[in-house]
């Protein structure tokens, strides 16, 4: 028999079913503790404020991204066999017609509420780039890879690529499925950026 959710799980519920219809803006904590069945002092108690739910619900998105991750892998296939399952998991993501409506709406209210787009741009794409730059890093530390960048300029690199112009595509609502292939298209990219690596290491 499966657990009843706790109040703070409920209230990430229904902050991720509220932030995606309506964006940030558009949710009120009334809105947002009605939807969770929970009193306004239940929610201040678990999300002091609503950007602290807004990081919630983006961050508990964002862990698919590590999904069959090895985060220190041994040898050059895992290191890259990594890379492209970080892509493929991260262009699965953008393809699901809700995200992309709710980062539609986040980038329309963004102009509106500069705070809260530093918000979510901490909450998502800073803490996607940490992960991958660690990743390289330890793949640079254990001489996969050689390339005059740091870790972090590589992880830049690598995750433009990843969404590139399909992306923005799918942002203006050019295209409802911006990565039909997002395994080859990771791979691409991957093999773009790293080229051939050093095989001593398998």
């Amino acid at each position: 028999m499966a657990s009843k959710p706790s109040p703070a799980e409920r209230i990430q519920l229904a902050g991720r079913t509220l932030f995606f219809k309506h964006g940030f803006a558009g949710v009120t904590t009334d809105a947002l503790a009605k939807e969770a069945s929970v009193s306004k002092a239940t929610l201040y108690k678990y999300f002091p404020s609503m950007t602290e739910v807004l990081r919630s619900v983006v961050e508990a998105e964002g862990d698919s991204f590590n999904e069959g991750l090895a985060l220190k892998p041994t040898t050059v296939a895992e290191f890259r066999d990594s890379l492209v399952k970080f892509g493929s998991n991260l262009l699965t993501f953008l393809n699901k017609s809700d995200i992309i409506q709710f980062s539609q709406l986040m980038l329309e209210q963004s102009r509106l509420h500069p705070d809260i787009s530093k918000e979510f741009y901490e909450s998502a794409y800073v803490r996607s780039l940490h992960t991958l730059a660690a990743l390289i890093e330890n793949g640079q530390s254990k001489g996969f890879i050689h390339k005059n960048l740091t870790s972090k300029e590589l992880a830049e690199q690598l995750i433009g690529m990843f969404e590139g112009i399909r992306c923005v595509k799918s942002h203006l609502g050019l295209t409802q499925k911006p990565f039909p292939h997002p395994n080859q298209w990771s791979e691409k990219c991957v093999q773009t950026l790293l080229g051939e690596l050093n095989d001593s290491n398998r």
